[in-house]
């Protein structure tokens, strides 16, 4: 009951003595924090990597260029909203895209485009019965 004693004065002063050092030596020890900068990879080769493949994932691409992946989520959503990629499957976890024709292919979208003209125009023969 009551708990434990008031120290001493000498004890009191000698618990200060010995925690002052400590104190400073923690201080000097703590690095300090910063923000660092990160490097995105350049758009085209993101573009460029993903029509080499099937489909991509946040975590292909962080792999890849060495980003985190919130980074590359935020990269994935960015080209999805430019038409670049779109999104195929996925929830709040994991999105899986896929590079849209025109990103993949923009020559052979460009040629279907345009409508074929024959050269002649034949008429179509009737069948005799």
């Amino acid at each position: 009951m009551g708990g434990p004693k008031k120290p001493t004065m000498s004890q009191a002063e000698k618990r200060q003595t010995k925690q002052q050092p400590q104190k400073t030596e923690k201080k000097e020890s703590v690095q300090e924090k910063y923000a660092a900068s990160i490097a995105l990879p350049d758009e085209r080769d993101v573009v460029n990597y993903i029509r080499s493949m099937k489909y991509a994932t946040p975590y292909l691409l962080s792999e890849k260029y060495g980003i985190r992946l919130s980074v590359a989520k935020g990269l994935l959503n960015s080209l999805a909203s430019k038409g670049l990629v779109m999104p195929i499957v996925g929830d709040s976890r994991l999105r899986i895209f896929a590079p849209t024709q025109a990103a993949a292919e923009p020559s052979k979208t460009s040629e279907a485009a345009k409508p074929s003209v024959p050269a002649e125009a034949k008429p179509k023969a009737k069948k005799k019965k």
